[in-house]
């Protein structure tokens, strides 16, 4: 989800990937606990690409408080969040981002602050899929189908075709972030996703899953990306639920690695680098 984030404060001209940040491992008085970093790590100085390279939660809130949180909600709602897409499937849901509007004002709360990177609330792979579809498209954000023509016993052939929803980035905000994602491939928590010979892009996640007390030991690992980074032919999420393995870039990262390998010979796309 901090992708998602990160792209609406740099359409919002109010970051660039080089916008530095030092990070003290806690972020104090937003919630009752100071939100930390994974594994209680403290990263110092950093820019705005190794928020993302490193999976800076603090840093994360850094880029919210910028934003505040109406235009926070207004881009998380338009990348599609909490809305049903409407696909040909009645079993679509919508995922959960109630949490946001529970106090109101612009200043951004302890919920949006953990929401800053993912916390608190419920998305959807297709959801997730259609987000980084549109940071893919140059911020165009297309309707997502399942069913790719039906054929009548007429004869007669009715095909789905791509169909734009609305622009949620401008073309360079886009851009700079498939950059930014780039260096979290090449530099930072998944480097298992690369393939070799290509600029390929994306972002883990570990999610905790929530029990009746709070949140447990079991985790939801996510890959979101897309490959290649300067004329996508694909987006492709991976999700393991309740995994053995700790840490996103141990499991989904490398499974990302070998379809997207498969993907790109199957399109008979060159290698770029």
């Amino acid at each position: 989800f901090k992708p998602i984030v990160m792209a609406a404060a740099l359409n919002e001209n109010l970051i660039t990937p080089e916008t530095t940040f030092v990070d003290s491992g806690a972020r104090a008085g937003l919630c009752s606990k100071p939100i930390k970093n994974a594994a209680e790590k403290i990263y110092g100085w950093q820019n705005m690409s190794g928020v993302l390279e490193n999976s800076i939660n603090t840093g994360m809130v850094f880029v919210v408080e910028k934003l505040g949180k109406k235009k926070f909600i207004d881009y998380i709602n338009d990348f599609g969040f909490g809305l049903k897409e409407g696909i040909e499937l009645d079993t679509e849901i919508a995922g959960n981002i109630s949490t946001l509007s529970e106090k109101k004002g612009d200043k951004i709360d302890c919920y949006g602050a953990t929401a800053s990177f993912g916390q608190g609330l419920t998305a959807t792979p297709l959801q997730l899929a259609t987000a980084y579809g549109a940071i893919a498209n140059g911020g165009k954000l297309l309707k997502p189908y399942i069913v790719e023509e039906v054929r009548y016993a007429d004869g007669r052939v009715e095909r789905s075709k791509p169909k734009e929803i609305r622009t949620v980035l401008e073309s360079r905000s886009a851009m700079l972030l498939r950059g930014m994602l780039v260096n979290v491939v090449d530099k930072g928590h998944a480097k298992a996703a690369g393939v070799a010979g290509y600029y390929v892009g994306g972002k883990t996640g570990t999610a905790q899953i929530p029990g009746p007390g709070g949140y447990t030991n079991e985790t939801i690992h996510t890959f979101a990306g897309f490959a290649p980074v300067d004329e996508p032919k694909f987006v492709i999420v991976v999700k393991f639920e309740k995994p053995q393995r700790e840490w996103a870039e141990n499991t989904v990262a490398p499974v990302f690695g070998e379809i997207a390998k498969f993907a790109l010979q199957y399109y008979q796309v060159p290698p770029a680098r």
